[in-house]
């Protein structure tokens, strides 16, 4: 069953430097480096994030990047934002952000105080969180950013499918179940993910090694990684770990 949470909160930390490349952002995320910094590769040039200004990652986005851990560590926050804002905000906000903007925004009193306030709101009603997020969405409007986490008013497959993929990413997610939830058959599934030039298998792959990344921040064994990512042989899991972000399982967690 889907998660009727509005956000999903998670930590990133890091003694030593931790390159990597092709991490898929599966929901419209904001990023806040508490520590450290970000240094992301963005069209062909460098970008560096710290505790001046966020991250704004749209859905579907690969990421490739280095955390810097400074002179003591790195530490950083997200915002996995799972409700989007009014249909209305999006298509009068819609084209008003070129492909080029540097997807960044400054970090204001208000915009730190809501994020605060939402990454440590788990215990209030679901209504409740809404509400915040949404004061949130309304603030980023005004500074002419939420165009950045949300470029277009239509959502494609791709980001709906991993967006449920993520909320259990070790279910045995099975083809056929999957696109009857989507009201759909499974030829007109494997055909809509082709368009969009990616599949079932490989999607979910995706989302279950960005799940592992957050996993191994609470020092789990790789054998534990491997089993709560859906994945019967350590071997398999390390070898897709290492082809999708360029390192291995062991070589991340000592940077950890």
């Amino acid at each position: 069953m889907m998660s009727r949470k509005p956000i999903q909160t998670s930590v990133f930390s890091g003694v030593q430097r931790q390159p990597l490349r092709n991490v898929l952002i599966h929901a419209p995320t904001i990023i806040w480096v508490d520590k450290g910094q970000k240094n992301l590769w963005w069209h062909d040039q460098e970008l560096a994030f710290s505790r001046r200004e966020w991250l704004l990652v749209p859905a579907g986005q690969y990421l490739t990047f280095v955390n810097e851990p400074g002179a003591t560590e790195f530490h950083s926050r997200c915002l996995g934002l799972l409700t989007p804002p009014p249909e209305e905000w999006l298509l009068q906000d819609e084209g008003a952000i070129s492909t080029q903007t540097p997807p960044s925004t400054a970090v204001t009193d208000s915009l730190a105080w809501l994020f605060e306030a939402i990454f440590a709101m788990p215990t209030l009603s679901h209504t409740a969180q809404q509400q915040m997020l949404f004061a949130l969405y309304a603030e980023l409007r005004s500074q002419r950013a939420l165009g950045l986490l949300f470029p277009s008013a239509n959502e494609s497959l791709r980001d709906r499918l991993s967006r449920y993929f993520a909320v259990e990413p070790g279910r045995e997610h099975k083809l056929e179940e999957v696109s009857l939830h989507f009201n759909m058959s499974r030829a007109t599934m494997i055909r809509k993910l082709a368009a969009e030039h990616t599949s079932f298998r490989d999607l979910l792959a995706e989302v279950r090694m960005v799940h592992a990344l957050s996993l191994m921040q609470e020092s789990r064994s790789q054998l534990d990684i491997a089993l709560a990512c859906g994945y019967q042989s350590e071997s398999r899991f390390a070898a897709r770990f290492k082809l999708l972000f360029g390192l291995t399982p062991r070589q991340y967690q000592q940077t950890l």
